[in-house]
């Protein structure tokens, strides 16, 4: 993350922080007086002024209350500031999720991304939101120390070395704790992932009788997360011991003296109790400093792993023509590279599709085709050429335009849990046109079948359902958006005759005003005549275009692809 974006989120929740801070302070001023008073009364009680002693415990409590009172705002304001900032980073970091490229994506295994939604950016928004008590709690340790100095010299000096010789070793010990952080951060990732493998491979692990291996492996990474976990709680929990055991000396220390200035005149007992109470302060604000000391060390690596997910997202470009409404639906390749330079998706490909069009895009397994898509959906970027749709650079339009007017159906669609329903009315809020374009593709009477019809949740993967229904529903999502250009990556070799016979037939009457690209190796695809363009793909370039009797007749290259499809 940059310092520019985590600015900009802390200013917007200025308010939050100053709120936080007001509360913090008064909280803090409170707890110093209420001791102070306690002690007056002690004093006078000694002297034998009652009514003042009672004026004086009067005031103890009337500070107490208003300490009470101040906590209960001071919680409220912690967690209405950091529920803000939690939402603010969250949304940030899906923004910056959603405006990554897919190779940036591959570098996180699946436990990594989730850790850092679901950890990262609360232990940030944890650090900001204690930050300012814990400066109010700095502020009121320097008071202590000032005010130990205005009673006695010696307990000052006393208190100012002890709160000395703590931060020095919170500094020392910091590097070291940091560093056993890092290696259990990392060991919770591959434990995490392990988990998630188990579920995903529990039918290989069934099916090859293969549990005892992966036990084995299962065993062998928990004991390692849990040798850096301990390791991590022991160091913390050695460093709290040692520093408060050393305040506790010092105040053994200072109490003695302050005996001894009482045996000399010098002192009174309410003072007295005032240097046990302000220790007892030290060391909770110690503890409190320890706390952001381990904070700060979990804010570091929480950092570096966001800014791994922010290091390539791209950004919102101002220069961009937001005046565009409308997409016609032109596609041209200009001389692209994509992918591995030295062994690239598409290697210097250029073609033209024109607007209101049915286009096939076939070619042997692995000859590239698929990085046609990827660029058309912003997946990834290219790294020489241009991509224009309708003359325009495909990197000049704003992101929602190309959203809205380039979907695709993937060869492994994927849900989201909730119902058929909710899925598909995502797309389109109208219940009727769902229904009714489903009865079309002859799968309603499926859905309606089923315990809970279009009320049944969705596994993500959509496994609990037919095959055929999960693609067709795929289908539906681009159908019920209808947006410009329709990809479809190679879905029509998942589904059954009836219903690609269906959507073939819709695509047929759509292309009178949408652009249609399908990535097909199917002949009776290739062979309909409804189809106005085929691109050949082959060894990651373009090998020829032209429609499917043209190509034919002329080319040999085209029937040695198509015999081998």
């Amino acid at each position: 993350m940059t310092k520019k974006d985590n600015k900009e989120v802390l200013l917007k929740n200025k308010k939050y922080f100053i709120i936080k801070f007001i509360s913090s302070l008064f909280i803090r001023i409170f707890m110093l007086l209420i001791p102070i008073y306690y002690s007056f009364g002690i004093d006078e009680i000694t002297k034998g002024n009652y009514d003042v002693a009672v004026t004086m415990i009067i005031l103890f409590f009337v500070f107490y209350m208003l300490y009470r009172i101040t906590e209960v705002i001071n919680q409220k304001t912690f967690y209405a500031l950091y529920s803000n900032l939690y939402k603010t980073y969250l949304e940030l970091g899906l923004y910056k999720t959603c405006n990554n490229s897919l190779y940036s994506l591959s570098r996180f295994s699946l436990s990594e991304y989730s850790n850092i939604m679901s950890e990262d950016f609360e232990v940030i928004s944890e650090y900001y939101s204690t930050l300012v008590i814990r400066i109010v709690e700095i502020l009121e340790a320097v008071f202590i120390v000032i005010y130990f100095f205005i009673i006695n010299i010696f307990v000052g000096y006393i208190t100012l070395f002890i709160c000395l010789v703590v931060l020095y070793l919170l500094i020392i010990y910091n590097p070291v704790i940091t560093k056993t952080n890092e290696e259990r951060k990392i060991r919770n990732d591959k434990r995490i992932s392990l988990f998630q493998e188990l579920l995903l491979s529990i039918k290989e692990i069934k099916g090859f009788n293969i549990f005892n291996v992966v036990h084995e492996r299962t065993n062998d990474t928990i004991k390692d997360y849990i040798k850096w976990n301990n390791k991590l709680n022991v160091d913390k929990y050695n460093l709290k011991q040692v520093s408060l055991g050393l305040i506790n000396v010092f105040e053994f220390i200072s109490l003695i003296i302050g005996i001894k200035l009482i045996k000399e005149g010098n002192m009174t007992i309410g003072t007295l109790t005032i240097i046990y109470s302000y220790y007892t302060k030290l060391s909770d604000l110690f503890l409190s400093i320890i706390t952001l000391f381990e904070s700060k060390i979990n804010l570091k690596i929480a950092k570096l792993r966001i800014h791994k997910l922010f290091q390539y997202a791209s950004i919102n470009n101002d220069k961009k023509d937001k005046d565009i409404k409308d997409i016609e639906g032109n596609i041209e390749f200009k001389n692209i590279l994509y992918g591995n330079i030295n062994n690239p998706i598409l290697d210097h490909v250029s073609f033209k599709i024109n607007k209101n069009s049915l286009n096939v895009i076939t070619g042997l397994s692995g000859s590239g085709k698929v990085g046609i898509f990827e660029l058309l959906l912003g997946y990834n970027r290219q790294h020489i050429g241009k991509i224009l749709i309708d003359k325009k650079d495909i990197n000049d339009y704003p992101k929602n335009i190309l959203g809205n007017n380039i979907n695709s159906v993937r060869r492994d669609p994927t849900f989201f849990e909730l119902s058929i329903k909710d899925n598909l009315s995502i797309f389109d809020s109208n219940f009727e046109n769902i229904v009714e374009l489903a009865k079309e593709l002859n799968i309603h009477d499926y859905i309606m079948a089923l315990d809970n019809g279009y009320n049944t949740v969705l596994n993500t993967n959509a496994s609990n359902i037919n095959t055929d229904v999960k693609y067709a529903l795929a289908i539906m999502r681009v159908l019920l958006k209808r947006p410009k250009i329709l990809l479809f990556d190679e879905t029509f070799d998942f589904l059954s005759i009836d219903i690609s016979t269906k959507v073939l037939n819709i695509l047929k009457q759509m292309k009178q005003d949408n652009t249609i690209l399908i990535i097909s190796k199917k002949k009776d695809i290739l062979e309909l005549d409804y189809v106005d363009n085929i691109i050949v793909i082959d060894n990651h370039k373009v090998l020829i275009t032209g429609k499917h009797q043209d190509l034919l007749k002329d080319n040999k290259q085209y029937k040695k692809i198509i015999s081998k499809l």
